[in-house]
């Protein structure tokens, strides 16, 4: 079962994210139906652990296993969902992870093996990354340390 539940008018989601860097260049997915690049990833399972999760993610969407190698950092997100226009609670877990099959990076770009219609991977230099989201991630992806941040749409600071 996903960590993702309604209490009262929010909604509260536990997220993970991996970022894949491939010599300048990051693994980031597009869904059709947005006009931005995310980092791949999905929901954490009840008792399932962030690194355990992200891994099961990747290999869910690309057929491959990965290598864990650090965790990068925190995002606390609260923001206005797209979908219901109600507020959404999220904090995001994002660990750094490599394939283990080198042959993945050959790949300009490939489908999301669950949404093969609606999603697709790309490698993109993280600078050319402008329209992404949440936008605070690409600020801190570089980062050698890790860093936690709380990212709260102008709306939710007055709360």
């Amino acid at each position: 079962m996903d960590i993702n539940f309604k209490c009262e008018s929010y909604t509260f989601n536990l997220r993970v994210a991996a970022l894949i860097r491939y010599e300048n260049k990051i693994l980031v997915e597009q869904n059709t139906d947005v006009d931005y690049y995310g980092l791949v990833g999905g929901r954490c399972k009840l008792g399932e652990d962030s690194i355990t999760a992200i891994k099961r993610e990747i290999k869910e969407e690309t057929g491959e296993d990965t290598e864990y190698i650090r965790s990068v950092g925190i995002i606390e997100n609260f923001f206005t969902s797209r979908y219901t226009n109600s507020p959404y609670h999220e904090i995001l877990i994002i660990h750094e992870l490599k394939f283990k099959n080198p042959k993945v990076y050959q790949k300009e770009k490939f489908i999301n093996k669950e949404e093969p219609k609606k999603a697709k991977f790309y490698w993109k230099e993280i600078a050319s990354l402008k329209k992404c989201k949440p936008e605070i991630v690409f600020r801190h992806l570089l980062d050698k340390e890790f860093f936690h941040i709380i990212n709260k749409e102008e709306k939710y600071e007055q709360e």
